[in-house]
């Protein structure tokens, strides 16, 4: 088992590595005139893009309450106050954010396998693991965004409740709230553990909850120093990324109509026919996680597949995907089947670096 986990932990070194590598080579060989750069240079440039700016911006200059950069209050603080402390000692702000993104997703890799193991033979959980890094969108590890930070908060979360460390369960699900919006979620997973559990005593509710409850509070209070009004994020979302809840109906119905809307070009397939496809097949499997899944990854899950859908607009689900880990074990299943397993993944790496070059030409890839 040691031997295997060493294996799996080199090949997911070198998968964030060729994700790095590969795009630069395709795009000096094709454009060279336009990206002469040397590695670094061409990976210092080319990897700050859309969201990955504002995550750079305040782990160098923190939150402000004005100009545009007021509305960056949307984007947890977390990832760019570790990256704060990163740059500290490594000048530059974009290969401080890869490191420390690589470092997270191999830690968060690490503890998935581990996870996925307790319930599912070895074969599953690597299989699991594989998927998740060679996934369409799973470049987005290597970017300066909170991916990577995620799947470590929610890997080390359910694990630590699985051997029954409930301080530590509780303490990771607080970090990942002040990560991502889905970081609140893994709170009523990490209790299902409990109940399922052998040693369920009350008070440890109180090591479970507490830290979520703190971290919520925290960024609430963030917001009241900085703007002074606590739920400020909540209005930007609404007035500046015109995002506010309504049905999932009205949303999956857009992006197919996004996708029928003529043509094939790079609007209907990335923003129509990729988010359709996406989201449709995401609530397909609701059903199928219930089955499948160790109950609280199932919960999980759904409540995920219902929040990020249930929104204004959808939006980037490709991407949304990586910080549903359970997602990836009923990948891991269907698997099983090896015309299924050498398809996807044909399909997967394919994707991936198509995706990856997209990303670092400038170009939106989710």
């Amino acid at each position: 088992m040691r031997f295997k986990t060493q294996k799996l932990l080199i090949f997911l070194f070198l998968t964030r590595l060729l994700i790095l590598i590969l795009p630069w080579l395709t795009i000096t060989l094709l454009f060279p005139e336009i990206h002469a750069l040397n590695f670094f240079e061409f990976t210092q440039t080319s990897w700050d893009r859309w969201d990955a700016l504002h995550y750079l911006y305040l782990a160098t200059h923190w939150y402000q309450n004005t100009g545009d950069e007021a509305n960056f209050i949307v984007f947890f603080p977390l990832y760019p106050l570790l990256l704060k402390a990163v740059i500290y000692f490594f000048s530059s702000p974009v290969f401080s954010a890869i490191a420390t993104s690589t470092v997270f997703f191999m830690l968060g890799a690490y503890f998935f396998y581990k996870l996925v193991a307790i319930d599912y033979p070895e074969k599953v959980a690597r299989m699991a693991t594989v998927a998740l890094a060679i996934f369409p969108t799973s470049f987005f590890f290597n970017a300066p965004y909170t991916e990577s930070l995620f799947l470590f908060t929610f890997s080390a979360s359910l694990y630590s409740a699985r051997k029954g460390k409930w301080l530590l369960a509780g303490i990771f699900t607080g970090l990942g709230c002040i990560t991502r919006p889905f970081g609140i979620l893994v709170l009523p997973a990490v209790i299902i553990e409990w109940f399922l559990g052998k040693n369920h005593k009350w008070r440890y509710i109180l090591l479970i909850v507490l830290p979520s409850v703190v971290a919520v509070l925290a960024y609430l209070y963030l917001n009241k120093i900085v703007y002074n009004d606590p739920f400020t994020f909540q209005k930007t979302l609404e007035v500046h990324w015109q995002k506010h809840l309504m049905s999932p109906l009205a949303g999956i119905i857009d992006a197919w109509r996004i996708a029928f809307s003529g043509g094939l070009n790079n609007y209907t397939v990335i923003v129509g026919w990729a988010e359709a496809v996406s989201i449709t097949l995401s609530w397909i499997l609701i059903p199928f996680a219930f089955l499948k899944l160790r109950k609280s990854w199932a919960v999980f899950y759904f409540l995920s597949i219902v929040l990020f859908s249930s929104t204004s607009f959808i939006l980037s689900t490709p991407r949304y995907l990586l910080s549903i880990p359970p997602f990836f074990v009923l990948i891991a299943i269907a698997e099983k089947n090896y015309l299924f397993r050498i398809t996807w993944r044909f399909l997967s790496i394919a994707l991936l670096f198509c995706l990856a070059i997209l990303f670092t030409r400038g170009q939106w890839a989710f």
